[in-house]
């Protein structure tokens, strides 16, 4: 299985969800991502295992905790809307939250789309695109079918640069009036830490780019953008008692220094 730089680091997530749905965690389960690792060879996850702490594992699936509360909201408000789901690598987010009417699009390159295939597979509802989420081209083809659209982009923009984020942003707005988008973000300054992390795992030729410490920032770059949601990571993250004190008061100083964040933004219209 040969993928490179940033797309490798779809296994660390993955296993991050796979290891605390094992466990009996209070906050997110996850059969389809145990699924697709006990069919995965070739991936050493005890490696990702000991680089990353369960502060790292923590933050993984809280992530994917407050996105699927985000698809909830927007489903509700739009039943049978578009879900374009940026740099999807492995993720499972659809089988957690369909509602039996939206249109799901998992969108990444296409070396990964071939292994998400291979291990997923499409329905009628949830289909795949083979394209760099720059690529204006896929964008100009998309079929909304009249439907707003909700991009999530988790664990995938911050190893780009501003610039790069900055015209995918406006694309988007420019491409999808009436659209959001929801995206976890990291502070500059905890941009070393994570980089270590990503070092430790083998993932040295992926490293972060892009820290974000004021969301007020999105709105100076197009006048579309619009900030809906900015909030630490932890900060909505109930069954504490879980994690432990030690976990506890790390969730508690990330919050307090906004080292991680989520982020949902308006599009245009």
């Amino acid at each position: 299985m040969e993928l490179k730089n940033v797309q490798r680091t779809l296994f660390m997530p993955l296993w991050g969800r796979v290891k605390l749905t094992k466990q009996g965690n209070p906050i997110l389960k996850d059969p389809k991502a145990v699924e697709i690792v006990d069919r995965l060879e070739g991936i050493d996850f005890a490696e990702i295992d000991q680089a990353f702490s369960d502060l790292f594992n923590a933050a993984w699936i809280i992530r994917a905790r407050m996105f699927d509360e985000t698809v909830g909201d927007f489903l509700t408000e739009s039943p049978r809307g578009n879900v374009v789901n940026l740099g999807a690598g492995l993720d499972t987010t659809f089988f957690r939250v369909d509602n039996g009417f939206s249109r799901w699009y998992d969108l990444d390159l296409p070396d990964v789309i071939a292994l998400r295939k291979k291990l997923i597979g499409e329905t009628p509802r949830c289909k795949c695109i083979a394209s760099s989420m720059f690529d204006k081209g896929w964008m100009e083809a998309f079929q909304s079918r009249g439907e707003r659209t909700l991009f999530l982009a988790g664990g995938v923009l911050y190893y780009f640069s501003e610039e790069q984020v900055r015209a995918l942003l406006i694309d988007l707005a420019e491409h999808f009036p009436g659209g959001e988008i929801v995206m976890d973000t990291i502070s500059e300054a905890s941009m070393p830490f994570v980089n270590k992390g990503l070092v430790d795992s083998g993932n040295e030729s992926a490293l972060v780019k892009w820290g974000l410490n004021d969301a007020g920032r999105i709105p100076e770059w197009d006048s579309r953008l619009r900030v809906m949601e900015y909030y630490p990571m932890f900060s909505r993250a109930t069954n504490r008692g879980f994690w432990g004190p030690k976990i506890g008061s790390f969730m508690a100083a990330s919050d307090a220094q906004n080292s991680s964040a989520v982020l949902r933004i308006g599009l245009g219209g």
